[in-house]
Parts: C-alpha cells; structure tokens; sequence
C-alpha cells in the first residue's frame, strides 16, 4: 500500500489532479495546493514549487503574504466589534475600551485641509520639537497611510519613501509645485504664529531651501549620491513624476534616483521648527486644492490596534474562539522544549558541565504566552487583567473628533512605555512599530519566553481539529523557531531569568566545534542573517523530529511516516513564507521568504529523501548545526 500511495501523491504533484485520488485530495488540501506552480522542479526551487502561484490566487487582495492575511482578519474582526453598537443594559464598558473606540472614530472621520492646518499651527506653538512631531506632521501634510518612526538616522529614508509614492491624483495645479513668491510667502506668514526669527529672515531660509531642491543637481554631489561612479548623469535613470500629494516644489527638468536622493537628505538636514513652519506655509499654500481624504474602516482598525493595542488585544479575546488551543499549544511547545533538550545533552560541542547546566535551566524555565496580556490566574496579583489595562492607559488621553492629536498622544505614551515598562502590571511592551501588534510570534530574551499573538491561530496555520501533520509543520516550526534565538549566538548569554551572563556565551565559544558552526553560518548566509538561518533550520529540524521522530502528541495519526506524510509536512511549512515579493519580503530581518524556505531545505536530508532529491542543492555543502 505504501508504494502505491507514493506513486498517486507523486502524480498529484507532478502534473493535473486525477479525478479518482478523492483520497489524497485529503492529502494535500486545497487551501495548500491553490498556491502550488506544479511545473517547478521541488529540488531546485521548492519556494517556486509550494507558492509560485500565490500571487495569482491573492491578486487584488489588499495583503501581499500570509502573515499580511491573518493580520487582514485579525483587522476585519476588530472594526466589526468596534462598529458595534452599545446595548440597552449592557455593563458599563470600561475606559480603555472608549479610549480604543474614540480613537477609531476619529479615524473614520474624513479628513479635510482644515484640520490638517491647525493641528499644524498646534505643533508650531509648541515649545520643543521632536520626532514624534514631525512624524505626525507628516501623516497629516502627505495623507500617509502608515505613520512613520522617526530619528535622525532615519529621516532621509523617511522622506525618501513620501518622495517615491506614485501619484494617482490625476491632472494638478501645476503652479503648486512652484517656489514662493515674496508676495505669497508675506500673505501667508500673517496667518503663522510668531516664530523666533523676523520674517526676512525666515524667508530668506525658505528662499535658499527652495533653490537648492529644484536646482540641477552639481557633478560633485551625483558622484556623491551616485551608488555606482559612472551613473552620475540622468539619461540612464528611472524617472520620477511628482510624488502623490505633494505639496513642495518641483523641478522641471527630469528628475531620477540621484536626485530623489538628494532631495531626501536636504530636507533631512533642516532644523526640525524651522520645517515644521516651512511646511505649513507650503501647506497653507495649497489648501484650497486639496481634497478630502480617509481611511477605510480595516485601515483604521490597524491603527486602532498598533497603537493602543493592548486594549484591541482585549476586545478581540473576548470574542476569540481560540483561546481555548492554548492547551494544544503548551503541549506542542513542551515536545519541542524536549527535542532541543536531547540536542543540548549530546554535546556535541564538548562544553563543560556548567555550561551545560546553564543551556539545560535556560531551555527548563523558558515558557510560552498566547497573548501581549497576561494570563488570568498566571500571575500572582489581586487586579485583574482588566484593572492593570486601566493603569496601563491611565495617562492617554484620545478625543473622538481630533485625529491628528490623537496620533500625536499615542506616540508620547508608547514612547513613555519604551523608557519606563510598566513591569508591575504584566503588560508586554510594544513599540509604535515593535512586535506585538502584529501577527508576528517573537522571542522577549529578557523574560525568557515565547509570545505567540493569538492572531497566528487562524486558517490556514490553525483549524480547530485540523490533523496534526499541519499543526506540527507549521506551529510547530514557527514555535521552534522562537525557542531556537534563546541560543542563537546574539541571545545565547541571556540566562534562565532572562539575565545576561556574557562569560558563558564566551566560554561557549571556546568550542572548537560550536565556534566553527557559528562561523558557517556567518559565511553561508552573512552576519545580519546568521541567526535567523539558524532559527529556520533549527525550528524545522526540532518540528519535523517531533512529529515524526518522537509523535508523543501526534500519536497514531493515520500516515504518520510515510512518505506521503513527509512531502505534506514540507509542503506546509513553506506555505508559511508564501508571500507577493519573492526577493524582498521581510529582507531586512529574515532574507527574502524564497531563500529562508529553499535554505532551509537544501541541506535537510529528510527533505531530500522525501521528494527524491539526489543531492544536496550547489553552493550549500552540509548543514551549519550549532548544537
């Protein structure tokens, strides 16, 4: 029976689905197979072969990977609770919860010209100027669909993505992207609140800014902005229109890349007040040609939940059905915990035995949490989860009708819990822009512990009774994965209680074996990817031995250890990666999604064997183990 089911999964795979394998159908579901481009070679690209036809399937979603999808219902699900209606008798809600409301009602308001200006001539009246200002600024002078963090090392970068979004505002006032006259600039600096400065000197500073932004760029500065010497002129670059809603002006000769550039780091360098009242004036300028503009109700949501988002956190898990799989979970968890155990008692580094006992505690004590909440009834406190929100949020202040103020309050009090983490209350701390807010599991080095937003339980990672083949291939390594950067070189010399302890990280490094696996993986994948390379390899192997190899959980699924379950198991795990942009999704961080899936299989011999790969993939030679 084995051989013959080889053969009818193999033909499934290779070419168009007999109609009689109403078996194997179950085999390989369709949400899996949809994605599938069956004319890839599964040895040389099995990226290609598992998600080559995900953008066909997924096009004109607003999502671009899988993640992007869970976090898209994630999103969905939240508008729909925060557009509900309040019910006659109903308890009184709590006051995180209005805060998260109002704030998604400001949101939903369409936003005009006038309430763009005078949240402008608000930040022109504060004392200081910080990045939080201008980033808010910025939003609402550029309608900006995600509100940027800003530093000073950033900034170019941050006018350089307003500066390359595509206009889709049609024919425009062209006399808009002109510098200002002495005559406009006086009209307008009436309506300013007073700066420190004379207006001639302002507007001699306005004057000399808007020369050198529409000045042809000198040789001297292309060879300077030019990432390749020879590419200094613009006859061989992309060239770029007027950014959408622009407001500044614009040169009349082509413009490229060198000069978007060099746009981005001199705006970059002005002074943060002086821009600010640049900015205004410019916007002041071009108010009565712009149109009113909003956010849709799931954008609005996904605000709603990045910035107050342990009170989006909580609406929605009283209202999740999942919770209840953080049993599951927790088991799945501690199976992983007990594979890597048998990995770190080998030693096959030869490490002492303290070292050994610290990697043992470490893996002993690291736990798993569902949620950025805390577990009722898992922390010794007489407050409630609902008690330590209104503390969290005790400070914040949102007003329904004023958007851009409250964007502004949202970025102080992430910025006030970044500085001070409010620890008492058991709250995970989530930047603007960190992890926590998003469908993304993570590892926190200081707690020791996985957190696993419950928006991952979704399909098609989760579905309550799903067979456990998919569990294992996909919570499995995700969760494998998070537990791996607890040793990875970067994290490795946190302790138990999440306490650093460099002399073990430098002791460990006195292996001769588990130094030169280290350096492998550096020389493999480079130092930046190091880390996550062994986190996916590590995570699968640790997922795949324990669903197939240990199976305490598995139990006696139907399939288990046949090939045909083995092909399906890594079908599964690259459906993880899916994703629209095949080179550059999550590059920062992980490597492009087509990589991490085709490196994290190239040198895996259950992989091979599994789908009659006959050697190891060029350029990968053996596997970099670390443990």
């Amino acid at each position: 029976m084995r051989a013959i089911e080889w053969l009818l999964l193999m033909t499934i795979l290779s070419g168009p689905w007999p109609c009689l394998c109403l078996g194997l159908r179950d085999q390989l579901p369709n949400s899996l197979r949809r994605h599938m481009n069956r004319s890839a070679n599964p040895c040389t690209d099995f990226y290609e072969y598992a998600c080559g036809n995900w953008m066909r399937t997924h096009q004109d979603r607003p999502y671009s990977s899988l993640i992007g999808k869970l976090d898209h219902v994630y999103h969905g699900k939240l508008a729909k609770l925060l557009e509900q209606p309040t019910t006659p008798g109903a308890p009184e809600e709590h006051r995180f919860e209005r805060l998260l409301r109002d704030y998604y009602t400001a949101c939903r308001t369409p936003l005009g010209a006038t309430p763009s200006a005078e949240f402008m001539l608000r930040l022109c009246r504060m004392v200081e100027v910080d990045g939080n200002s201008l980033s808010v600024a910025l939003t609402a002078l550029f309608q900006a669909d995600v509100l940027l963090e800003i530093n000073e090392s950033n900034l170019p970068a941050v006018w350089a993505s307003l500066i390359l979004r595509p206009s889709a505002e049609g024919d425009r006032n062209a006399s808009l992207y002109q510098p200002l006259s002495r005559e406009e600039f006086d009209q307008l600096w009436r309506i300013l609140p007073a700066p420190e400065e004379s207006p001639e000197k302002v507007w001699q500073k306005v004057k000399d800014l808007e020369e050198a932004i529409t000045a042809q760029i000198k040789p001297e500065e292309a060879a300077r902005w030019a990432t390749n010497p020879k590419d200094t002129g613009t006859q061989t670059q992309v060239l770029f229109p007027v950014p959408a809603h622009w407001m500044l002006p614009w040169p009349t000769y082509e413009t490229g890349i060198l000069y978007v550039t060099h746009l981005s780091h001199h705006l970059a360098s002005q002074p943060p007040r002086f821009l600010l009242h640049y900015l205004l004036l410019r916007s002041l300028h071009r108010d009565a040609e712009r149109a009113p503009w909003s956010f849709t109700r799931l954008e609005c949501a996904a605000q709603a939940r990045l910035f107050v988002t342990h009170a989006a956190v909580w609406l929605v898990e009283q209202h999740h059905p999942h919770l209840q799989a953080n049993g599951t979970l927790q088991m799945l968890f501690g199976e992983l915990k007990k594979q890597f155990g048998l990995k770190v008692r080998a030693n096959r580094n030869k490490f002492s035995a303290a070292t050994q006992r610290f990697l043992l505690e470490k893996l002993g004590r690291m736990s798993l949490r569902l949620s950025i909440l805390p577990s009722p009834g898992v922390v010794e406190s007489v407050e409630s989860v609902e008690q330590r929100l209104e503390q969290h949020y005790r400070k914040l202040r949102i007003n329904a009708s004023d958007y851009f103020g409250n964007l502004l309050a949202v970025m102080e009090h992430s910025r006030r819990q970044e500085e001070s983490p409010d620890a008492k209350y058991d709250l995970q701390p989530v930047k603007v822009h960190g992890y926590g807010s998003y469908a993304s599991p993570f590892f926190m080095p200081r707690a020791n512990a996985l957190l696993v937003p419950l928006s991952l339980l979704e399909a098609p990672l989760f579905r309550p009774g799903q067979r456990q083949v998919l569990t294992y291939s996909s919570l499995g390594f995700i969760l494998g994965h998070e537990l791996s950067h607890g040793f990875a070189p970067v994290d490795v010399h946190f302790d138990a209680l999440g306490r650093p302890n460099r002399s073990k990280s430098k002791s460990m490094l006195t292996s001769r074996r588990y130094l030169s696996q280290a350096l492998c993986l550096q020389r493999r994948h480079g130092p930046f990817f190091a880390d996550e390379k062994f986190a996916d390899l590590n995570g699968l192997d640790l997922a795949y031995g324990a669903y197939f190899e240990a199976g305490a959980g598995a139990g006696d699924e139907p399939g288990r250890g046949t090939p045909a379950q083995k092909q399906l198991f890594f079908f599964n795990f690259a459906q993880f990666f899916c994703s629209d942009d095949k080179n550059l999704e999550d590059s920062e961080e992980h490597g492009s999604d087509r990589l991490r899936v085709n490196d994290a299989m190239a040198s895996f011999d259950p992989f091979r064997q599994a789908y009659g790969c006959k050697s190891v993939r060029s350029g990968t030679r053996s596997r970099c183990q670390l443990y």
